[in-house]
């Protein structure tokens, strides 16, 4: 019986390798690899003014023709990109103003300038490089050298010091008269140099790296080509008959002349190899059944015993199929899975959400399981059953018509004033509930308006605990082993320790940031982002604030709301932890006037830059405590 199949497979696989070769059609006719200066580019990265359908918008790069000058990624030419590792998904980019100023570079908000989108992340492989400013009269920690051709007079000096690994490292003692700024640099670079190497360190750059988007290597395989879908914003393969699939291409392709000869000669090499190979496999099969059999076992225990009476209903896979006509209607995709609408047999509509690979396996599933089936308030979002079967793992929530606040904020569908208040008073409530009110304290470290459902109300609801981390209430602070969040909306002191210690003051950083976003993004301030050299956002709304107070107007209806967000995200933003208010406290704040509230202290998290002209940049100043 065993014979009489796997003749047909030999075949069928000899098949397939051949014709992989045969099949290289004119389908990258329009998205060919090309080059910028020694830079290859291919997906997921594409040059602007290609077709839309050569990779996500995040990767796009600017390509200026010359060796010198190179790639630029983002909106604006400030990230050049020195070099691109395909297979290790990184590349290594350099800052072109702190490049250009090396020698005396003022610090500057790293999170926000280093990084382009939450597509990437600053590499654990880089080494941190502090820069020790206005210590005046002090003497250097050891292993520090002093940065010449900055300090004014003898009041003022500058240090550079080499610390450890990236979002890990120490930062040198002194007597807490410095301010600190930490950059990432090459740990390849830093391999035997000392700090008096600071300038080459800057000059290298740092690496960042990426998330896979979409399986492209299953798509190549199966004859296809590697291809962004614009109208779903998803990954999609190109087939040679040119239709686009969501993962890999059906395999049907013509089988040339030229094949017939190549199988008869392969045909008895195929047949042996194949048996062989399906005798190892069902061996591993068996063997991987009932390993994953009692790891599923072990973590469904583990949610049942943790959640008790309010552990979430448990699916199959197979009814997960059903209930959403086989991942038919595509809601949206993220970093973390995919998202289908369904609906159960009461027709309540809902949203199943399918997981990308767990790490550990499958712990931090489990730990979203258990911190979202803990919670029980309207303004976080319904976890009403999971699935965990295998490899495969998914949620199933409450369905929210309106989709994201992101939808909101950075398009033309606008809501109004009143609303947002309405809004950003929900997800207070709610960050509240998760800080004082569960059991367990519940931090959630991912809060940035992508993760804010809204409901057919418009009534706000937190989602995706992916990344959240429970402690106990009787300790406010954390320990992490690495950075957690979204770049742009991650505390200062969740990817470095030197700002402080983790805790639910690391949400209410990104909550302010998430309060400034929705500010700009009903304001269309557009310009800022497009003129990113000449200020931060944050900074601009900050003297934006001060000159209406310093005028003495007093605000009334929505300039009333737009004073008053912004005064509560400044003071959600400040760079110590101990410096921002609670979650209660914030509440207050925005259910108070917007006249009625104290001028926040100005955030030295943000920083205008000077002119490319100018002898510094600017970056995060960390005033540093004795230690």
């Amino acid at each position: 019986m065993h014979s009489r199949l796997l003749m047909p497979l030999a075949i069928l696989a000899t098949v397939q390798q051949l014709s992989t070769a045969v099949n290289a059609t004119a389908a990258d006719s329009d998205c060919p690899p090309v080059t910028c200066g020694n830079l290859t580019i291919t997906y997921p990265f594409s040059l602007a003014g290609r077709d839309t359908s050569c990779g996500p918008p995040a990767f796009q790069l600017k390509c200026n023709n010359s060796a010198s000058d190179g790639a630029f990624l983002g909106r604006t030419s400030y990230m050049r990109v020195l070099g691109i590792d395909y297979g290790s998904r990184s590349l290594v980019a350099v800052h072109v103003l702190v490049a250009a100023d090396a020698a005396c570079t003022v610090i500057f908000n790293v999170s926000s300038a280093f990084a382009i989108t939450d597509r990437f992340t600053i590499s654990p492989s880089n080494r941190e490089l502090y820069v020790m400013s206005k210590c005046g009269g002090t003497l250097p920690p050891a292993g520090a050298v002093a940065v010449t051709n900055c300090a004014n007079g003898n009041s003022s000096r500058t240090f550079a010091y080499l610390g450890g690994g990236y979002g890990t490292g120490t930062p040198p003692a002194n007597d807490g008269r410095c301010e600190l700024a930490v950059f990432p640099v090459l740990g390849s670079e830093a391999e035997g140099a000392t700090a008096s190497d600071y300038r080459r360190l800057i000059r290298s750059g740092f690496r960042l790296e990426w998330e896979p988007v979409g399986d492209c290597n299953a798509c190549t395989a199966s004859g296809g080509r590697c291809r962004y879908d614009a109208n779903t914003a998803a990954f999609a393969c190109l087939c040679s008959d040119g239709g686009l699939q969501a993962s890999t291409c059906d395999g049907k392709r013509k089988r040339k002349l030229a094949l017939t000869v190549s199988l008869s000669i392969m045909a008895s090499l195929a047949f042996i190899c194949m048996a062989w190979l399906m005798y190892r496999h069902k061996q591993k099969f068996r063997s991987g059944v009932w390993k994953a059999y009692s790891t599923d076992r072990s973590n469904e225990e583990e949610v049942l015993r943790r959640c008790g009476s309010f552990a979430p209903k448990r699916y199959r896979y197979s009814e997960l199929k059903k209930i959403t006509k086989s991942f038919k209607e595509k809601l949206g995709e993220g970093g973390y899975g995919v998202v289908f609408r369904g609906n159960l047999r009461d027709g309540r509509m809902v949203a199943v959400k399918l997981l990308k690979g767990s790490k550990g396996n499958g712990e931090d599933f489990v730990n979203e399981v258990i911190s979202i089936g803990q919670t029980s308030h309207v303004n976080i979002v319904s976890l009403l059953g999971f699935c965990l079967e295998g490899s495969k793992r998914a949620l199933v929530y409450e369905y929210m018509p309106n989709g994201s606040l992101e939808k909101y904020i950075y398009s033309e569908q606008t809501i109004a004033w009143e609303m947002l208040l309405k809004i950003a008073i929900g997800i207070a409530r709610g960050l509240e509930y998760l800080h004082q009110g569960c059991n367990t304290r519940i931090i959630h470290f991912d809060i940035k308006p992508h993760n804010i459902l809204l409901d057919s109300e418009f009534c706000p609801k937190i989602a995706d605990f992916g990344l959240a981390k429970l402690c106990h209430l009787n300790g406010s602070i954390l320990s992490t082993a690495e950075a957690r969040g979204t770049i742009g909306f991650i505390a200062p002191e969740v990817f470095s320790r030197a700002f402080g210690a983790v805790s639910t003051k690391s949400d209410v950083y990104s909550y302010g940031m998430m309060l400034l976003e929705m500010v700009r993004g009903k304001n269309n301030l557009k310009e800022l982002a497009d003129n990113s050299s000449e200020t931060f956002f944050p900074h601009y709304l900050y003297d934006h604030l001060v000159k209406e107070i310093q005028s003495c107007q007093v605000a009334h209806g929505t300039e009333e709301i737009e004073r008053k967000l912004t005064s509560v995200g400044l003071c959600c933003i400040q760079m110590a932890p101990e410096s921002r208010p609670s979650m209660s406290r914030v509440i207050e704040m925005l259910e108070r006037s917007a006249n009625e509230l104290e001028i926040p202290s100005k955030p030295f998290l943000y920083s205008p830059f000077q002119s490319t002209n100018a002898s510094s940049t600017t970056s995060v100043m960390v005033p540093m405590s004795s230690r």
